[in-house]
């Protein structure tokens, strides 16, 4: 009699357990159908993405471009990779608008090629986060800025060849920080 009430506490306490882990069991396939819906959201939102990225570079001034399409491209191609887990894919888009991000409060100069007046050339860029984006030729004579209002390069007075030489310098890291007096162009809506 002692041995049944021993099982019967047992059967009691196994009982309970069993309740238990039926409600978890249920909790784990509730979370299990909410990942799935997840997912099923995830991968359009992240195809959004790609495509505001790339509406944002094109109406962005022109630095980089190869740098920031190749990007893009690598990215939508990426999309169509089903062995890429959906984590990594919102992994690089998010590290690419990061990219994007950081663009906007740094100032950078580089050598690239410029179409300016059909004719291609080889100039020193220097961008002012998102606020300016200028170019010397490399022998000096010629100096300019993008221009967003007119989509085109403008040709600067020579009263801004050492300031660009000078913030170009600061840029590769040859000199100092420095105030530097440079034409910026008032912002604008270009949505």
């Amino acid at each position: 009699l002692s041995q049944v009430q021993y099982l019967d506490a047992y059967n009691e306490q196994l009982d309970r357990l069993v309740a238990t882990q039926r409600v978890e069991i249920a909790d784990y396939e509730r979370q299990f159908q909410e990942i799935e819906v997840t997912k099923r959201r995830i991968l359009p939102l992240i195809v959004r993405m790609i495509e505001v990225l790339e509406e944002f570079v094109d109406i962005d001034i022109p630095f980089l471009e190869t740098e920031r399409g190749m990007r893009i491209a690598e990215l939508k191609n990426l999309m169509t990779r089903p062995e890429v887990p959906t984590s990594e894919k919102y992994r690089r888009v998010t590290e690419a608008y990061q990219i994007e991000l950081e663009y906007g409060h740094t100032i950078e100069a580089y050598e690239g090629e410029m179409e300016f007046k059909n004719e291609t050339r080889t100039v020193a860029f220097l961008r002012f986060g998102r606020l300016g984006l200028y170019y010397m030729t490399l022998d000096g004579q010629e100096i300019g800025f993008w221009d967003n209002s007119s989509d085109n390069w403008t040709v600067l007075d020579d009263e801004f060849r050492q300031p660009l030489d000078r913030a170009i310098r600061i840029a590769r890291k040859q000199l100092p920080p420095d105030l530097i007096r440079l034409p910026i162009p008032a912002p604008e809506n270009r949505s």
